[in-house]
């Protein structure tokens, strides 16, 4: 549990410090996309600290292109 709240503080300050000029500049379109990086950072810090198994995304590719690749591999056999 410690460690997540570590997670948590490290980003609340990086994000303390970073998201200033942007709402100084009123760049809104920016703090959202910074935001929705920062979350997915942290989600992703949170679960590998937890030991949760995260696929990546070459098995998602995996799944996609095998049927594609067994067709095209039958079809030049």
């Amino acid at each position: 549990m410690l460690k997540i709240i570590g997670i948590l503080l490290i980003g609340a300050i990086i994000s303390f410090f970073e998201i200033r000029p942007l709402i100084k500049k009123k760049w809104w379109r920016e703090i959202v996309v910074y935001f929705l990086l920062l979350s997915t950072g942290l989600t992703l810090s949170i679960l590998l600290i937890k030991n949760v198994a995260i696929p990546t995304p070459l098995d998602v590719l995996i799944k996609i292109y095998s049927p594609i690749t067994s067709f095209v591999d039958r079809l030049l056999s």
